[in-house]
């Protein structure tokens, strides 16, 4: 194996190095000793290898080991074998002597550097594998495999979450799932519901409609079954609605800015609602006698409920947005019209409402009707009588839900003419099931070529058959027409549902693309005239509810910065410190489950005015929560050295900062500690232990060299007349960060070493574990290394 070419360059100071890797943000990697990022290029363990080599080991003045009153200052180039032969650091530190002498072997030692020991990459070789091919989280993959596979050497205390699991990362609002469902499973609801909220202001509206992308990521679906997201998070969303006052604020501080919403759909109540929730005057102008776009009139009430629409707008409305109804872009107000009363900012988020045309002969006649239109009728006035035979030409959600209306308004029969099939039909499954159980009937492979009238009455459609051809723009299947198929579909009523498009009209200035949207920057959803920004259909097409309210989240985010960059204060360096938090791992999830079941109206009961689906109680959705894998990063950190410094209160003095060591490593993208991109270790203060303390270390591994820990364990402790006064105790290896044991350290003040005092931390250490299905045994080694660390001080 090869090592793939790198531009190598040798600096003469952190200045020069910082710089570097500042101007070349993922571009670059820093050598300190090269033990553990030689490896990592040599073995192509990164997606991509580095286009530069940043060379520390030509900066002069970073090897030094000093001794003052104080303490001990070690510099980040120091090798391992230096420290553990330096004598003040025997006499003194002896604990940091035996773990530097503990890294694996005395090659290693002579050219790992202590930098380069605490900084070194997870040893996982899910992480490790050369051809990348597991989903790592830690490297931007959708999974741990070492939950559900080989982990005799991972994490014995818990995960971090790392990236974004396969459910979050399918989800476009990029919501928390692992999170909020670990909030589900200890009782905490409210909690779950804040999680939520942060990224999905209308969960008991995507509960109810979302396609459930986080569903089709979930990676328990591997096993057996995903985890019924969708079913929870309406749960969740109904809570909500119903204790609306726990989530009002009493007051938003405003901040004098003012900002203008067009359209009153997902997209815009997003928007607006994350702008209020930041202080700003905003209000929404909608075209509709109310508010909810596409989510109010286009979808049946069998899927989602008025009451419920009307509950969530209240809910958001009532953060004090402003609204304006009946409010028709270009007829009663202009873009210019209101920059001109003040408004700083304007989101558009129109939709799409223009029906596209089947172009075919006879569509103009008065029983050939638009799906959206349709749609919009039924739930204005009510169910139109529709006797005899409906086709409804079209595969997607608004053709199902037009179908699927069109049998509730009492057609006979209703059939759904698709001219793919249906592995290529967009509309989600469930529907099309639904669909099918209902008594729609469904034609594939079929198209229309002209409505058939006999004088003024419309008798049907000519159809042709079809066959699929070479894949077309949309990933599918072209369909070509089969010469001479051609016949007649009987029906006394067409709904055409091929798909809407946008109206551009009053937005003429704004840069158009081929596809009849306006064409924004992806990253802040900003037009090419300055701040006015679009999201939803308007940019995207016709795509799902999530979609546009994560466009107009993103939006709010990009006008915030916009409008209030003048007052954001600079960030110190030291609120960058992030020490992750260890979750619990879900062992309940690894054994096979069923799927909670939703309850549902019976088809031969269903109606327009009623949801088909109920909300599942609380009880349903813990246990549903219990199936989640939580997928977090359980590879360990193997830094020998890093239980010392923790256990001995080190200051690790960055290029930036200075970091206790306690909080300096972490368990994040690529990345073992808290350090910026830019940022590297200069040095590290080991303060002297008390004149009563003593120290002690332990390593359990394979092989007596080379090999990586086990478990390690730090103990630092402190006696007054043979009696504990203060103690530290830390373990390694044996989580994504090194572990303090806190009970341990509780346990052991005012009692005196002894056997039995060594034994009881050992227990401690047991009960607080929990092993994944392959790695019990490193509890027991844990147990007795704490024991021998106590009584070896």
């Amino acid at each position: 194996m090869g090592m793939q070419t790198f531009e190598h360059i040798a600096v003469q100071s952190l200045e020069e190095a910082t710089s570097l890797l500042d101007v070349e943000k993922g571009k670059a990697v820093a050598i300190a000793g090269g033990t553990d990022i030689l490896g990592i290029l040599k073995d192509e363990v990164h997606a991509e290898n580095p286009a530069f080599l940043v060379d520390l080991k030509t900066i002069k003045g970073l090897d030094h080991i000093i001794h003052d009153a104080n303490g001990i200052t070690v510099g980040t180039l120091t090798k391992l074998s230096d420290l553990a032969k330096d004598k003040t650091v025997r006499e003194k530190l002896p604990l940091l002597a035996k773990a530097a002498h503990a890294v694996a072997s005395p090659q290693i030692r002579n050219m790992g550097t202590v930098g380069g020991n605490i900084c070194q990459e997870p040893r996982c070789w899910y992480y490790r594998n050369y051809e990348n091919t597991f989903h790592c989280l830690r490297k931007g993959g959708q999974k741990c495999p070492a939950l559900t596979g080989e982990n005799r050497f991972h994490s014995i205390f818990g995960s971090v979450p790392v990236g974004k699991p396969g459910c979050s990362a399918s989800c476009p609002d990029s919501v928390d799932i692992p999170l909020y469902m670990e909030k589900i499973r200890i009782g905490e609801i409210e909690e779950a519901s804040r999680i939520i909220l942060e990224k999905n202001p209308m969960p008991a509206i995507t509960g109810r409609i979302c396609p459930h992308f986080c569903e089709q990521g979930c990676n328990r679906g591997e096993i057996d079954s995903a985890v019924s997201i969708r079913s929870i998070e309406r749960h969740i969303g109904d809570f909500i609605l119903e204790n609306q006052e726990t989530w009002k604020k009493e007051s938003i501080q405003e901040n004098g800015r003012s900002v203008a919403v067009i359209g009153g759909g997902p997209a815009g109540l997003s928007c607006a609602y994350y702008l209020r929730l930041k202080g700003f005057t905003v209000t929404i102008f909608e075209k509709q006698p109310k508010l909810g776009g596409m989510l109010r009139y286009g979808i049946p009430e069998f899927r989602l409920s008025g009451k419920i629409m009307d509950r969530q707008i209240e809910f958001l409305v009532s953060t004090g947005i402003r609204v304006s109804t009946s409010q028709v872009l270009g007829k009663d107000f202009t873009l210019d019209s209101l920059k001109h009363e003040g408004f700083e900012a304007i989101f558009l988020a129109v939709g799409s409402w223009v029906p596209k045309s089947l172009g075919i002969e006879g569509e103009q006649h008065r029983n050939v009707l638009s799906g959206i239109y349709f749609l919009e009728a039924v739930k204005r006035t009510g169910s139109p009588n529709l006797k005899g035979t409906v086709a409804v030409i079209g595969g997607g959600n608004t053709a199902i839900d037009a179908a699927r209306t069109a049998l509730r308004c009492g057609a006979k029969h209703v059939a759904l003419l698709y001219r793919r099939t249906q592995n290529e039909m967009p509309s989600e499954a469930e529907e099309i099931e639904d669909a099918k159980r209902e008594g729609v009937e469904l034609h594939f492979l079929t198209s229309p070529k002209k409505a058939v009238l006999e004088g003024n009455t419309l008798v049907g459609l000519q159809c042709c058959k079809m066959q699929l051809g070479d894949l077309d723009a949309s990933g599918r299947r072209r369909p070509i027409e089969i010469p001479g198929s051609e016949f007649l579909f009987k029906a006394d009523w067409v709904i055409a549902a091929i798909g809407q498009d946008q109206n551009l009209k009053g937005l003429e200035a704004l840069k158009p693309t081929k596809g009849n949207g306006i064409e924004v920057n992806p990253l802040t959803m900003e037009t090419s005239i300055e701040r006015i920004y679009a999201g939803g259909d308007i940019v995207s097409g016709p795509a799902t509810a999530v979609e546009a309210i994560a466009a107009g989240r993103l939006a709010s985010h990009a006008i915030e910065a916009s409008l209030l960059k003048e007052k954001k204060a600079m960030v110190s360096p030291t609120a960058q410190i992030l020490r992750p938090e260890l979750r619990e791992i879900n062992r309940e999830a690894f054994t096979t489950s069923p799927r909670i079941t939703v309850e549902e109206i019976a088809v031969s009961n269903r109606s327009l005015k009623k949801e088909d689906y109920q909300t599942i109680g609380r009880e349903k959705i813990e246990l549903e929560a219990h199936r989640c894998f939580d997928c977090s990063c359980v590879a360990v950190n193997a830094s020998d050295l890093a239980p010392a410094l923790i256990a001995l209160k080190a200051m690790i003095k960055t290029t930036k900062r200075n970091i206790p060591a306690e909080d300096f490593f972490s368990a994040a993208l690529m990345k073992t500690t808290v350090l910026a991109d830019d940022e590297l270790v200069q040095e590290i203060f080991i303060p002297l232990p008390k004149e009563n303390s003593r120290g002690s270390f332990e390593k359990f591994r394979i092989r007596n060299s080379i090999d990586f820990p086990i478990v390690s364990v730090a103990a630092v402790i402190t006696c007054k007349d043979d009696v504990i006064t203060e103690a530290r105790v830390v373990l390694g290896a044996v989580a994504p960060i090194p572990v303090r044991a806190s009970k341990v350290e509780k346990m052991l003040i005012g009692k005196k070493i002894t056997e039995a005092t060594a034994a009881m931390a050992g227990k401690i250490i047991g009960k607080e574990a929990f092993p994944l299905a392959c790695n019990r045994y490193k509890v027991q080694i844990a147990q007795e290394l704490t024991r021998k660390a106590i009584l070896g001080v």
